[in-house]
């Protein structure tokens, strides 16, 4: 005599068994009443050449002797946990009476017109779970502890069986059996119609995308993709809820960002806010600091004390060449306000070549005469000999 145990697997569990257990309590307090309750097992049976559609559930939680219910708890216990690992407690729990149900119905209708008697078990039911932990999780493997007396010795040791070689095995023998006596209504073929609803189930789960089996279930490894996650539609959902909370967050942000950016300005802190703005466009790379902004630090920044510092002189030549870079609405007064340091800054050569790029054909006279004042000045500083001084560099 010896005795197969089932203790575990390396299937990840995402979910407690919560309903794993329930159902498994549930299984042993109605056989108790089983023995308590006299008749109670007569009125909540599957009676074959009747449709009760009641029986189709409750025939699941009753079973023939304490063996036939110790051996489905085991079965229960180890699927279970995968199945409801995956899904959570109360896809598992609808999930697993569903195929009760459509077992039991099959089961009635099969044996409707060709046979008597009665059926009970969760073996139904754990079959169909079965067949979902073989489409969704077929190399994880299960743990099973061995025990017994063999010969007059006796023997302790463990094993492990992947989940596709387990269902192998009870799928064939029960083909098997059922074969050999002509499928006739029997306990094997009752498994066998429990078995179709869960690989359905199973299938359409993973069509659905309302599983995530990682891309170790038995589609994406037949199909060569194995290791390829897909996520579950409500995964996705979350992403795009984590990704538009996170979008939302950024742009609150942002704006309180160029708010306080607003109000260093207002106070004429002109670098301070270019330097929290230059902050805030590190993790924002095409932000671009609001034009009316700019323009308001670029007339501040010229009316400020200390006009010719080195300091003052080069955080101005950045700000207007950061206008130049990002926009175009007033870039010529801009490339004039530049050059006008440029001169006052001994760089002739430099204005000399941003005067000559200028296109003066659809500026008003009043800058036109401006950039030839500036041109004149520049030629004749490079006459006087000045030598180039590039303030605008740190």
């Amino acid at each position: 005599m010896f005795f197969l145990v089932p203790t575990g697997t390396d299937a990840p569990i995402y979910h407690p068994p919560v309903v794993t257990a329930v159902l498994m309590g549930a299984n042993v307090v109605m056989h108790v009443l089983q023995y308590l309750v006299p008749g109670f097992t007569e009125m909540l049976i599957l009676n074959y050449g009747e449709i009760v559609p009641y029986r189709w559930l409750t025939a699941a939680y009753l079973h023939a002797d304490p063996g036939h219910l110790i051996g489905n708890l085991m079965f229960l216990f180890i699927f279970g946990i995968i199945v409801e690992g995956k899904i959570g407690w109360w896809r598992f729990a609808l999930i697993y009476n569903i195929i009760a149900i459509v077992a039991s119905a099959l089961i009635t209708a099969v044996t409707y017109f060709l046979a008597d008697g009665g059926g009970l078990g969760a073996s139904c039911a754990i079959f169909g779970i079965m067949g979902m932990c073989f489409l969704w999780a077929p190399e994880n493997t299960i743990h099973f502890k061995f025990f017994g007396i063999i010969f007059y010795r006796f023997y302790n040791s463990s094993f492990d069986v992947t989940v596709q070689n387990l269902g192998f095995f009870f799928i064939a023998m029960n083909l098997a059996i059922a074969a050999f006596t002509g499928f006739r209504i029997s306990s094997e073929v009752a498994h066998l119609l429990g078995l179709l609803p869960g690989l359905l189930i199973g299938w359409a789960m993973i069509k659905a995308r309302r599983v995530n089996c990682e891309g170790y279930d038995l589609f994406s490894i037949m199909s060569g993709k194995k290791g390829e996650v897909v996520l579950t539609i409500e995964e996705e959902a979350e992403q795009d809820r984590l990704k538009e909370e996170r979008k939302e967050q950024r742009q609150e942000e942002l704006a309180q960002g160029i708010k306080m950016i607003s109000q260093y300005v207002d106070a004429g802190h002109y670098e301070v806010a270019f330097n929290r703005f230059s902050a805030l466009a590190v993790s924002r790379p095409q932000l671009k600091l609001p034009e009316t902004l700019l323009v308001k630090m670029i007339n501040g920044a010229e009316q400020a004390d200390d006009k010719e510092e080195p300091k003052q002189v080069r955080f101005r030549l950045k700000l207007m060449r950061y206008y130049l870079d990002n926009y175009t609405k007033l870039s010529s007064q801009i490339e004039l306000k530049l050059i006008k340091h440029m001169l006052k800054n001994d760089q002739p050569r430099h204005a000399l070549k941003m005067l000559d790029a200028i296109d003066q054909n659809r500026l008003p006279d009043r800058l036109k005469a401006l950039i030839h004042k500036y041109s004149t000045f520049a030629r004749q500083q490079i006459a006087d000999g000045v030598m180039e001084v590039r303030m605008d560099e740190p």
